[in-house]
């Protein structure tokens, strides 16, 4: 049984990178509507393969002047591995179609260098807490006493390099896609407009009440209609 079924994964997989020799074909070929629908539903069964794919479909929305599309794909890659030239490419758009929440700041460039850097320093924090860890294990083999803090203190800091390795997943952003959406000043029909939406602006959204969700859109809070976002990541 066991054999079987990496037998039928490995069958799956063949399928799969099968399909997007022929999605790369047929891009290269400029025959970009076939190529979408296989791109597609290889995102919809793998949704972790992705950056490559993603920059292929902004590309083939952009060719089909599909601007909320090239908004979505490359916001997806910027919220997992932001870079300049997409930030630089999401403003253009931004401002073309009179947008707010893609002008670059300076927490855009502290993105780019977090994730340029990541891999560095997780390694550093890493060697940090080691050593923290080498020299706590050290003093109880030669029975000296540990004050409690000082274990305290080492989860802190691992619990720091938890919260760092794991930061982008704490910055959930979403694309409005209705023509006019509602910013509200509490989660009710009936509550006072906060702002108006309009399709295309990106928000930072947090938790879910009912229907309506938390968000947040150039420093301005209030609730906003699950339906008429679509979450990037």
């Amino acid at each position: 049984m066991i054999f079987s079924f990496g037998f039928g994964q490995r069958a799956y997989s063949q399928i799969d990178r099968n399909q997007l020799a022929l999605a790369d074909s047929l891009f290269k070929a400029n025959r970009l509507l076939r190529a979408e629908k296989i791109y597609v539903s290889h995102l919809k069964t793998k949704p972790r393969d992705s950056e490559n794919i993603k920059l292929k479909l902004a590309y083939i929305a952009k060719a089909k002047n599909d601007w909320l599309k090239e908004l979505y794909y490359l916001s997806s890659i910027q919220a997992t591995n932001a870079r300049p030239e997409i930030s630089k490419r999401l403003e253009e758009i931004g401002e073309k179609q009179g947008l707010n929440g893609f002008k670059m700041s300076l927490w855009d460039q502290i993105y780019w260098l977090y994730f340029k850097f990541f891999p560095f320093l997780l390694g550093f924090l890493l060697l940090i807490a080691l050593y923290g860890a080498g020299i706590l294990t050290y003093s109880v083999f030669q029975k000296k006493v540990i004050r409690t803090s000082q274990f305290t203190y080492l989860i802190l800091y691992i619990a720091f390099i938890g919260l760092f390795a794991n930061f982008p997943g704490f910055l959930n952003y979403g694309i409005i896609t209705r023509d006019k959406s509602y910013m509200r000043d509490f989660p009710s029909s009936a509550a006072p407009v906060e702002r108006l939406l309009k399709k295309g602006n990106r928000i930072n959204y947090w938790f879910t009440r009912d229907i309506w969700v938390y968000s947040l859109i150039e420093s301005q809070q209030g609730y906003v209609k699950e339906d008429d976002f679509l979450p990037i990541n």
